[in-house]
């Protein structure tokens, strides 16, 4: 596979995206596999919990009160858990499809070995990110939340006050809707601004800040590939859902949800979404490695440097006093 470093266009990004992913299919799918299997674990013992609740005398308030405390508890450690192998795989995909780009042979044990050695990096980085599109999310819906808690609150004090309820409902969910639609759109953009942050702090000697701030650097006009490899990676996995897990739940719910076959259909339904998630997911993050490269070589010339640090260095100068022609050869 020829990985040559120049400008790509459109359809060759994401024409190089799928090349890669279809030529080292096993490898990124078990560079994602442990998130996934973790998400699968944990999915199927809710679902046999969820399922042992079914008589009155399992909603007794000491079990409640127990079975809400453990799937708290259980929820942050899966979350820290899931984020902790998440970053590790992207970071391992990351590492593979470079390796690939300098002619050399990636396996899965030299990739997590490189996505290790950045963990404390990218676990930093993907806080960030995470914690600035949620600020803009929280400032988006500040307002409607406020309108719409005065409504509550008006509703309490004087319930007869029904058009001044009516209208502070009214208008709080206009300015929901309108709220989560610029939020969206924000975050949106922002997700395109951070595009290419993973691969920097995984391929330069950067921290998390550093490389959001390189990625909005490397990202200029290239917002268009970005969404495009989201929009192409969102339908794969729509496709694999409806076609893995959609039969499943299909019969499940023609069965009864109740009954034991509907619970095994249950099961084998996320089973089958999981394995889809976990087939469909190395796209995006081959993808974004390819737009590094790409941006790397249309902003800093990135093709030029390689050609020319692989030229052989030039002969030393002659010395003071040295002759550098040899002596004739007497006959």
């Amino acid at each position: 596979m020829n990985l040559d470093l120049r400008p790509l266009t459109v359809s060759e990004f994401l024409d190089r995206t799928f090349a890669i992913y279809r030529h080292r299919f096993l490898l990124f799918v078990g560079l994602m596999a442990p998130q996934a299997v973790l998400s699968l674990i944990v999915a199927l013992i809710w679902g046999w919990t969820a399922a042992s609740l079914r008589t009155p005398q399992d909603f007794q308030f000491e079990r409640i009160v127990g079975l809400v405390i453990g799937v708290g508890v259980g929820a942050v450690a899966f979350t820290i858990v899931h984020w902790i192998l998440y970053v590790l795989g992207v970071g391992a995909t990351t590492a593979a499809v470079s390796d690939l780009y300098g002619r050399m042979t990636p396996d899965v044990g030299s990739a997590f070995s490189a996505a290790k050695r950045k963990l404390g990096s990218l676990l930093w980085l993907t806080f960030l990110m995470s914690v600035r599109v949620a600020g803009v999310m929280l400032a988006c819906l500040a307002i409607p939340g406020v309108v719409l808690g005065l409504a509550g609150g008006v509703s309490l004090l004087d319930a007869s006050n029904q058009p001044l309820i009516g209208g502070l409902a009214v208008v709080g969910v206009l300015l929901l809707v309108l709220g989560l639609t610029v939020g969206v759109g924000i975050a949106l953009f922002m997700g395109l601004r951070y595009a290419v942050a993973i691969p920097a702090v995984v391929l330069e000697p950067i921290g998390g800040r550093e490389a959001i701030r390189r990625s909005i650097g490397l990202m200029r006009g290239l917002f268009a590939r970005a969404f495009l490899l989201m929009i192409c990676a969102a339908f794969i996995a729509w496709a694999a859902a409806v076609v893995l897990q959609m039969p499943f739940m299909i019969a499940m719910v023609l069965v009864g949800p109740e009954t034991r076959t509907g619970f095994w259909l249950n099961m084998a339904g996320t089973a089958t979404g999981t394995a889809g998630q976990t087939i469909t997911a190395p796209i995006v993050a081959i993808g974004v490695v390819v737009l590094y490269f790409d941006a790397r070589v249309r902003h800093e010339a990135l093709d030029l440097q390689v050609m020319t640090e692989a030229l052989p260095p030039p002969p030393a100068p002659a010395g003071p006093g040295f002759n550098a022609i040899p002596p004739p050869v007497p006959h």
